[in-house]
């Protein structure tokens, strides 16, 4: 089964020939980034998925929604004090809640201000992690082992 990468390489991974061209260190590099990758890319999910429960169970805390209604609160929200008033405002009888405000303090205001303010001067925060298909694809338009080399260099961080 080709991948497009025997092309690209010049290789038969499944070929035993052993002078066949050099590219079988090409296509090693290229799956070790490609694995690199994929598993920044799940612990980054992880760290997403474990940062949105904690907040979520800060938010519930603050507001006194029970543990159980974290499955009432949609999957796709920010975890915020107005989606939580929301949640509060429409199932918040089912445990004998009335909504508070979500009212943020002048201090807390002004911090927050100031951090949008010192964001939005910043420099850009850096790229997503490239998917595998978006590796393959710039890696498909190497013309030549030079440019792989430089690619491999640059997507490895060296």
């Amino acid at each position: 089964m080709s991948d497009g990468l025997d092309d690209l390489f010049g290789t038969d991974p499944t070929s035993t020939d052993p002078g066949q061209g050099g590219g079988g260190a090409l296509r090693k590099q290229l799956e070790q980034v490609l694995a690199t990758n994929k598993a920044l890319q799940e612990r980054l999910a992880a760290t997403e998925a474990a940062e949105r429960a904690r907040s979520i169970d800060s938010l519930f805390a603050k507001h006194q929604v029970p543990a159980l209604a974290v499955d009432l609160f949609p999957k796709d929200a920010d975890p915020t004090d107005e989606a939580v008033t929301a949640l509060v405002e429409r199932y918040g009888s089912l445990w004998g809640a009335q909504s508070a405000s979500a009212t943020t303090p002048p201090a807390a205001q002004a911090a927050a201000s100031a951090a949008q303010q010192f964001a939005a001067n910043a420099a850009p925060s850096p790229a997503a992690p490239l998917t595998e298909e978006e590796f393959r694809a710039q890696f498909a338009q190497a013309k030549n082992p030079a440019e792989l080399h430089q690619m491999l260099a640059q997507f490895a961080g060296g």
